[in-house]
């Protein structure tokens, strides 16, 4: 990663999300563990890991997106300190996520 963190895959997910306009679109979610993070002294903060969220879009994402058969049109990474359920939420837990639009073959910050 561009920050020297080290990161464990935790959990990708594929979910369906229905638009307004009664479209569905299909997001890659991208989970994975970062011990380092937090908000704690010494730990690493979103502004130190911001990179990696992003090079792990433009690597895993859309790889990922692309060899499990396309269709997938936002790609969501997260990464947490804890394991904890996907639209959970626990004070103790540092969670750190960005969502990207891939429909143009490229991450697009959301």
């Amino acid at each position: 990663m561009p920050s020297g963190q080290y990161l464990l895959p935790y959990e990708f997910l594929w979910e369906d999300h229905r638009q307004p306009d009664g479209t569905v679109q299909t997001w890659l979610i991208l989970r994975f563990l970062a011990p380092e993070i937090g908000k704690e002294k010494g730990k690493r903060s979103f502004d130190d890991v911001a990179d990696d969220l992003d090079s792990l879009c433009k690597g895993m994402g859309l790889e990922v997106a692309r060899v499990t058969g396309g269709g997938v049109s936002q790609v969501i990474v997260n990464l947490m300190n804890a394991p904890i359920a996907r639209g959970a939420s626990d004070a103790n837990v540092t969670q750190y996520m960005n969502a990207y639009d891939i429909t143009g073959g490229s991450c697009e910050w959301q």
